[in-house]
């Protein structure tokens, strides 16, 4: 499955933004495909946080699949598609990071509703799964971020549970699906595919490492040493790790290794 998105900048950070489609009549909202996120998360519209109201909201009651659920996905109100206030409902406080933007968090619901990537099916992909509808947005960073919403594309560990992983939905909703994605990020656009990868794409053959602490639900990696023209800032002794996230358009490094990194970027830019 292909997905397009398109580059848009914001607090001088470029982010790539894609389109989706959530329950029935499709509401279509612009997201970002985050992997350092684990959750999907959607302004709701009953939220009037300046953050909600500066962008698209999805709105359970317009769409005749959504159910207000649980963590566990079963319905807050059995034999009630929308909690009445009368229950005990879940919710979510999400911390949000942002490297680019801030830090703030998501106070959210959980609504169970089909989520749908790329063309109309059959060249698109929907799945069924539990969508954190904020209620609240803190200012930082939600309202320097562009789009609407956002994707966690991360692992099923970095959820509050599994039905409300994306990843995790599509790959136990599917058949014959390798658990693979690709990411092709240009100047102007990119593109992520579901279930493989475009060749067409590859700058060279792919090379494959393993997840480092998938527990922890990130895309982490080991990294041997950091080099910068050809010599080495940080042999990384002790052992370095890098996360891959797609939501930020920064390199980020620890405090203290910052300095050392930045005059070596320096040296090698002011070389003949």
């Amino acid at each position: 499955v292909r997905s397009v998105a398109e580059a848009r900048h914001a607090a001088d950070a470029a982010f790539y933004l894609g389109a989706v489609r959530v329950g029935y009549p499709a509401q279509e909202l612009q997201v970002v495909f985050d992997t350092a996120s684990g959750h999907v998360l959607l302004p709701h519209r009953a939220c009037v946080s300046a953050a909600c109201l500066e962008r698209q909201r999805f709105s359970p009651w317009e769409s005749t699949t959504a159910v207000d659920i649980n963590r566990t996905g079963s319905a807050v109100q059995e034999g009630r598609r929308f909690a009445d206030g009368g229950g005990r409902r879940d919710a979510v406080t999400l911390g949000f990071a942002q490297s680019d933007l801030g830090h703030g968090n998501a106070e959210s619901v959980m609504v169970r509703d089909s989520l749908c990537l790329g063309g109309v099916a059959p060249g698109g992909a929907c799945v069924d799964m539990g969508l954190l509808a904020a209620t609240r947005l803190d200012d930082q960073p939600f309202r320097g971020m562009p789009g609407d919403g956002i994707v966690g594309l991360g692992l099923p560990s970095l959820a509050s549970g599994p039905f409300l992983n994306f990843l995790s939905r599509l790959l136990e909703g599917s058949t014959g699906v390798l658990p693979q994605f690709g990411l092709a990020l240009g100047a102007e656009r990119g593109e992520l595919h579901l279930g493989g990868h475009q060749a067409a794409r590859l700058a060279a053959p792919i090379r494959w490492f393993p997840v480092d602490h998938p527990e922890q639900g990130y895309w982490q990696v080991a990294i041997v040493a950091v080099r910068v023209g050809g010599v080495t800032v940080d042999a990384c002794p002790g052992g370095c790790h890098g996360v891959v996230d797609t939501g930020v358009s920064r390199l980020g490094v620890q405090a203290s290794r910052l300095p050392a990194l930045s005059a070596a970027l320096l040296a090698a830019v002011a070389a003949p």
